[in-house]
C-alpha cells in the first residue's frame, strides 16, 4: 500500500495495551484518541476509530464492497440472533430487507402510530398520579413496551411476555459491556444467562405469532408482514430472530432516548417551558387528533435532534475490512475493525459549536449546513442505517411532546445520573419529580 504508515494512537501497556482505559471509561477514552491522534486512530492491532464524518460515511456508505458488517465467523460465535437482517450480509441482507419494507409504508407506519398512541395516552393518565420520585428508564421502559407491541405486533404482551424481553435485554447489555467476549458456545455466566432467556423468548414468541394467527380481524403490523414471508406453520429461526430484534430495537434504544431528552429537559426549564408551550398552542389550534397531532413542531423535533446528537443509543457501530486498502492517508490491514462512534463524532467542534452544550436552537439556525447534518447520525449512516428510524423518529417525540405537554419535569436532588455504554448508551439514576401542569 504505498509504503503508507498505520495510524497513531495511545501506547497503552505493553501487555494488555489499551483494554484497562477503554474498560474503565470507554466514552472518555475514544473522546481522548481523537483528540490526541487525529480522525483515524490505532487503538489496537486489530481495531482503528474513525471519527471524522466524511472517513466514516466511506466506511458505512461502502461502494466498493471493502467494508463488511461482520467478521463471518466471529460473528456467527457471538450473535444473539444471527438470522436477522440486522444480523446478516450480503445477498441475504437484501433479500431479507426487501421482506420488510413493505412494513415501511406510509399507510403501515400510519397505522403503527394510531395504535401506539392509545399506549402514549394511557401512560399519560396513569402519570397523572406518580410517586414523589420517578426511576425514569424504568417507566420509559414500559411505555415503550406498550408502543412497541401496539405497533409492531399489533397486540398488547402479556405480563410474562414483557419480563422475558427485559430479561434477554438485560443479558445482552451486561454480556456487551464487556470489551472481552467469549464465544456463544463457552458456558461463561454472562452467555449461560443469555442462553437462557433466549430459550424463554423463542418459546414466548411462539405463543405470539400463534395469537397473530387466530387473530380476526388480524391488524396490519410487521409481524403480519414477517408471516406473508414465512407462511409456514411453525415459526422458523429467521422469524423469531426478526421479530426479536425488532422488538427489541424499538424498545431499549427508544426508552434510552426518551429517558436522555427528558433528563436534559429537567435541567433547562427555558427549554422545556418553550416546547409545552408550544406543544399547548398546536393543540389548542386542533392540528390533529390525540397525541399522533402535530407531535412533530418544529421546536419539539429540535428537542429531539439534539438530545440524539449529545446521548445517541447507537453509541458505536463497526465494519470489518475485507482486504488491505487505505483510509485517511493510513494504511488498513485487512481484518481490522473499524469502529465508528456518532458519541465521538457528535461532540466535534470543527462541526457542532459548543458541541458538550444542549441547544435545541441549533438545529433550527439558517446557519445549521451541509456539515453539520453530514455529522449527524444518531442512527447510523448508508445502507445498513437502522430501517425502523422514522417510526422510532415519530413515536420519541409523539411521547416527548405528549409528557411535556402534561407534566413539568425537574430532577431529583442529589441523583447521580451516568451513562452505561453497552450495546446502547444507557442511562443510570435518571430519577425525576413529576408535576403535572394546569
Amino acid at each position: 500500500m504505498d509504503g503508507r504508515p498505520l495510524p497513531p494512537g495511545p501506547a497503552g501497556s505493553p501487555i494488555t495495551g489499551n483494554l484497562a482505559a477503554y474498560t474503565e471509561d470507554p466514552l472518555g477514552f475514544l473522546l481522548r484518541c481523537a483528540l490526541e491522534h487525529g480522525d483515524v486512530v490505532r487503538l489496537s492491532r486489530g481495531s482503528f476509530l474513525v471519527s471524522h464524518p466524511e472517513l466514516a460515511r466511506r466506511v458505512l456508505h461502502d461502494k466498493e464492497g471493502t467494508f463488511e458488517k461482520k467478521d463471518p465467523v466471529r460473528h456467527r460465535n457471538h450473535s444473539a440472533f444471527p438470522a436477522s437482517v440486522m444480523n446478516s450480509a450480503g445477498q441475504d441482507w437484501q433479500d431479507k430487507k426487501h421482506s420488510l419494507q413493505p412494513a415501511l409504508q406510509p399507510a403501515m407506519l400510519h397505522a403503527a402510530l394510531e395504535r401506539s398512541a392509545s399506549a402514549l395516552d394511557a401512560f399519560v393518565e396513569a402519570w397523572r398520579h406518580p410517586p414523589p420520585d420517578i426511576d425514569v428508564r424504568q417507566a420509559m421502559q414500559r411505555l415503550c413496551m406498550d408502543m412497541g407491541s401496539a405497533a409492531l405486533l399489533g397486540m398488547p404482551l402479556q405480563d410474562a411476555e414483557a419480563a422475558r424481553i427485559l430479561q434477554t435485554i438485560e443479558a445482552i447489555m451486561v454480556l456487551t459491556r464487556s470489551p472481552v467476549r467469549f464465544p456463544a458456545f463457552v458456558p461463561t455466566p454472562a452467555n449461560l444467562r443469555l442462553r437462557r432467556a433466549r430459550a424463554g423468548l423463542d418459546a414466548d414468541l411462539e405463543r405470539i405469532i400463534a395469537r397473530y394467527r387466530d387473530a380476526s380481524p388480524r391488524p396490519r403490523c410487521l409481524l403480519g408482514t414477517l408471516l406473508e414471508h414465512d407462511p409456514g406453520p411453525g415459526a422458523s429461526a429467521w422469524l423469531r430472530d426478526e421479530l426479536a430484534t425488532m422488538v427489541m430495537s424499538g424498545l431499549e434504544p427508544m426508552a434510552d432516548a426518551l429517558t436522555w431528552t427528558f433528563h436534559l429537559l429537567s435541567l433547562h426549564g427555558d427549554v422545556q417551558q418553550r416546547l409545552a408551550d408550544e406543544a399547548q398552542e398546536k393543540a389548542a389550534a386542533g392540528t390533529g387528533h390525540g397525541v399522533v397531532t402535530g407531535a412533530v413542531p418544529g421546536f419539539a423535533s429540535a428537542v429531539v435532534q439534539e438530545s440524539l446528537r449529545l446521548y445517541p443509543p447507537a453509541w458505536m457501530t463497526a465494519r470489518i475490512a475485507v482486504r488491505d486498502t487505505t483510509l485517511g492517508g493510513f494504511r488498513v490491514p485487512a481484518g481490522t475493525q473499524l469502529n465508528v462512534s456518532p458519541w465521538v463524532i457528535h461532540r466535534d467542534p470543527r462541526f457542532f459549536e459548543r458541541p458538550n452544550a444542549f441547544l435545541p436552537q441549533r438545529w433550527m439556525d439558517a446557519a445549521c449546513d451541509a456539515a453539520v447534518r453530514q455529522a449527524y447520525m444518531p442512527f447510523g449512516s448508508g445502507p445498513r442505517k437502522c430501517i425502523g428510524d422514522q417510526l422510532a423518529l415519530r413515536q420519541i417525540t409523539d411521547a416527548v411532546v405528549a409528557v411535556v405537554r402534561a407534566f413539568r419535569l425537574s430532577p431529583r436532588p442529589g441523583a447521580e445520573v451516568r451513562p452505561y455504554p453497552a450495546l446502547v448508551l444507557r442511562p443510570l439514576g435518571v430519577q425525576l419529580r413529576v408535576e403535572p401542569r394546569a
